[in-house]
């Protein structure tokens, strides 16, 4: 097998062994001949400075590996998830591992049927995925191995040495055509994909309609995730009942209209937990590894140190009360996505506005 350049993700950062662990992890895929590309001095220096992200992170990779178990809460660490959207925006290979494969509802079951039988969380919103082992925006392009990171390790050499028995058995390579857009922009003009919980609404359109007439007015058009993009087609009803194809049809769609569009308005606020919705963090990621304008919306602006319940220990790091490290630099949201995207403390009436006036597009 090839060599591969590796990048392991994954809360572990913040564990209080989890340096060791990471090592561990890293000793463990060098013994399969990959290349583990992580630099560990975020760690190593106690937690002083943060990451600083340029648009050529992840480049010098191959293969990502995220751990993507639930982190304070029901959803996976955001800035592992970002490490996925930017990865998948690059076209790297992505691997994902949890120790439980079951569908969502039955490992975080806050939920309750409704009249018509969706599904419905504490938060009132339709539990999207509640019927698979994760969030459609990285179950999907993410192979999920149940277990550890040595399970998943394990699963991706197999597949590489399939892949590599198929690749020289093929007369012509496979073709990915979900990679181009459908729907150019004009130039000058923008287009937002508004990323968020929102379209899990259950009166969906109403919300998105409005949201797109708050883009109009300030002079810019928005893309709401159930949106058809051109030339894209409907999903068959027969296609609709098998939640898998259900995804895949999602996927599809959400990545297409992020190619279609040439920023990203999210709605980062907790969702389910401390951390915000993971599909969202991920479309989030995948436009900023497109290069496009990256803003995001949140209704707290206190730190993290005052937001998760947290004390500091001798070497004077925070840690929550599982003993995982909080980060300390004044930001509302992981370092991952606070020094990659514009922050903004407002609804989305008023961020479209800021966003506005930011591109230049409108005055008060």
């Amino acid at each position: 097998m090839k060599s591969l350049r590796m990048y392991i993700t994954g809360p572990q950062k913040y564990y209080p062994n989890g340096l060791k662990e990471l090592k561990m992890m890293k000793a463990y895929a060098e013994m399969y001949g990959f290349e583990v590309i992580n630099d560990f001095s975020y760690i190593e220096n106690g937690f002083r400075d943060y990451e600083h992200i340029d648009r050529n992170f992840l480049d010098d990779c191959d293969v990502v590996v995220a751990d993507v178990n639930p982190f304070r809460g029901g959803e996976p660490e955001s800035g592992t998830v970002f490490d996925m959207g930017v990865a998948y925006s690059k076209s790297k290979k992505i691997y994902s591992h949890v120790k439980d494969l079951r569908n969502v509802v039955h490992k975080y079951p806050y939920a309750y049927f409704d009249e018509e039988g969706n599904i419905i969380d504490e938060m009132g919103l339709i539990f999207r995925a509640g019927q698979t082992p994760g969030n459609l925006m990285y179950m999907v392009p993410s192979k999920m191995v149940e277990g550890g990171f040595i399970e998943c390790v394990k699963a991706l050499v197999t597949d590489l040495n399939e892949e590599a028995k198929d690749k020289e058995s093929r007369v012509k390579p496979r073709i990915d055509y979900r990679n181009q857009a459908t729907w150019s922009v004009k130039e000058g003009e923008y287009r937002a994909y508004l990323a968020g919980f929102e379209c899990f609404s259950t009166n969906t359109k109403e919300v998105g309609d409005g949201m797109k007439k708050i883009c109009e007015k300030y002079n810019f058009q928005g893309i709401f995730p159930p949106d058809i993009p051109p030339d894209f087609g409907e999903l068959s009803e027969e296609g609709f009942k098998n939640v898998y194809t259900r995804c895949a049809y999602f996927f599809d769609r959400d990545q297409l209209h992020i190619r279609n569009s040439n920023m990203v308005i999210a709605n980062l606020n907790p969702y389910h937990g401390h951390e915000p919705d993971s599909g969202t963090v991920f479309e989030a990621a995948m436009s900023y590894g497109l290069g496009y304008p990256c803003y995001c919306f949140i209704s707290d602006e206190r730190p993290l140190i005052e937001r998760i319940s947290c004390r500091k220990d001798e070497n004077s790091i925070y840690r929550d009360i599982e003993g995982f490290v909080v980060e300390n630099f004044g930001f509302p949201l992981s370092s991952r996505l606070a020094t990659t995207m514009k922050v903004i403390v407002a609804d989305f009436d008023e961020t479209a506005r800021l966003v506005a006036k930011d591109l230049g597009i409108f005055t008060d």
